[in-house]
Parts: structure tokens; sequence; C-alpha cells
């Protein structure tokens, strides 16, 4: 009798462990692909202030979410509070959650670069908040327009990375230090869990940013996992890997009044998850 109690413990014992094992080898399984669109420098026209409209309210189905890397408007065009309400109540119309970093042209190119940051703190900070999502959003503490989220097994991440005029170099530096601090905090904490990252910034890599982008390859190497830096800027679409992080993807949207917004779709493929359509039957590659 003793005998038989002993054989049914070590059977149950048994069973639970490999309950155990298996709900670990579901929790690593490929889950969903994340599909998501992107959009920069827009609206800089008359004419624009039509198509975006257009752009955010035909987006197709299959969007989860939507990005707008910055430059809400053209660099000439004056930095009036009716400029960033304006925008706002277009981005306002998407079915979808919508995420927005600043841009230069919004911010530091203004010829009052504090007077534009409260406006874009007050029409567009926790701007995704005017839609219910289930989205778990961080923001950091010093620098509340800077989040993250996991969605599928991807990390992302917004950061206030902009570039035209330096118009405080201490501020230049620091915010470029918390916005190192805010990738690494983030892949501290989520990167055993997830199989890649995506950042959007809206400056292109240039030698003003390189206490950023330096140590963020260093970063990337270690994380081993692909990353994909995504921004606006230069108007024109880059494919590139211009890091000594060759994990470390960069893509450059089309401005956003020549071409629609950017689908990006996220899957798990360990070295290329990242797959994009310009949408406009232009080649990526």
């Amino acid at each position: 009798m003793r005998f038989r109690i002993l054989s049914l413990g070590l059977l149950l014992l048994c069973s639970s462990t490999a309950f155990a094992q298996k709900d670990a080898t579901q929790s690593s399984e490929p889950k969903t692909p994340v599909t998501f669109y992107v959009m920069g420098d827009v609206p800089y026209k008359p004419a624009e202030d039509v198509l975006l409209p257009e752009q955010i309210t035909k987006l197709p189905d299959d969007a989860e979410f939507v990005v707008h890397v910055g430059d809400i408007k053209a660099g000439s065009t004056p930095c009036h509070e009716g400029v960033y309400q304006k925008v706002a109540g277009m981005l306002a119309k998407s079915n979808v959650p919508v995420f927005i970093i600043p841009g230069d042209n919004e911010w530091n190119d203004c010829a009052h670069p504090a007077e534009a940051w409260k406006f874009w703190e007050q029409y567009f900070m926790r701007f995704d908040r005017r839609w219910q999502h289930s989205f778990k959003i961080f923001r950091q503490l010093e620098r509340e327009e800077n989040f993250s989220f996991v969605k599928g097994n991807v990390l992302f991440i917004g950061i206030n990375l902009v570039g035209g005029r330096i118009h405080d170099s201490v501020e230049w530096k620091q915010r470029h230090a918390d916005n190192l601090n805010w990738v690494q905090s983030n892949l501290r904490r989520f990167g055993n869990e997830v199989s890649s990252l995506v950042i959007f910034g809206h400056a292109k890599p240039m030698k003003a940013h390189n206490d950023f982008f330096d140590p963020l390859s260093e970063t990337a190497k270690a994380f081993q996992k692909p990353i994909l830096y995504i921004h606006g800027d230069g108007h024109t679409w880059i494919y590139d890997r211009p890091f000594a992080a060759k994990n470390l993807l960069r893509v450059e949207v089309d401005q956003g009044g020549i071409a629609p917004p950017l689908k990006v779709t996220i899957t798990d493929d360990a070295t290329d998850p990242f797959r994009f359509d310009r949408r406009n039957g232009k080649p990526v590659k």
C-alpha cells in the first residue's frame, strides 16, 4: 500500500513537471505577427491638410496602431497653437491608437521653442489615451514623451530624438542620455521576453547624434536580436544598416505628402523579422 502511494505521488510530480515544461514551451512559441503603420513629415502644404485625414481614415483594417514620427508642419510655417490643434484633430480621426513623437519643426526650430513645447505637450502628450486600447504603456519619468510597450513578441520604444537647431547644448546632450537610458532600461526589463525591438525617432543619424547612436550600437550588439530604428526627417525612403551593430536596421519613411503611411509587419523570424510595404509600388530595398 505504501509503495502504491509513493508511486502515485511520483506520477503526479512527473505530470505536474510535464505541464510546467509544456507551458514554458508554449509561452515561447511564435505569436501572431504585429502590423502597424508609420508616417512622418506631414502635413506640410495646404493640400496635405486634406490628404492626411484621408490617409488616416482609409488605413487598412489590419492596422493595430499608427505612429507619427514627427514634423507636423513645414519648417517655414509659424508655430502657432492652431497648427498643433489642427493636426491633433486630424490624427484623432484614426480608428486605431495613434502614437506621436516630436519633430524639430514643431519644437526646437521654432522662433520660441519653450512656447512651442507647451503646445506640443498640450495637444500630443499621451496622445494614445484618446482611444480605448489594451496596450500597457510605460513612460519615462524624466521625459514623459518617451514611451514603450510590448505587443506580441516585439518591444516598441518611442524617443524624443530630433534634428534641426541645437538651441541648448546641455539639454541636447541630456535628452540623448535620457533616450539611451530609456532604451537600455526597457531592454533590461523586457529583453529576454521579446524577439525584436523597434525604436521610433524623428531624426536621421548625423554627427550631432553620435552620443546617442554610438552607445546604442553597442547596446544592440549585446542584445543580439533584430532592432529597427525608424524615423522621418529626411523625407525620402532609406533602408540600410549604417551602424557598427549589423543587427540594427535603419529605415527612413517617405514624406507623408508623397507616399501613404508605411505598412510594417513584424514576424518571428529570428534574423529578419521586419516586412515593409511602401504602398506605392516602389521597392523597399
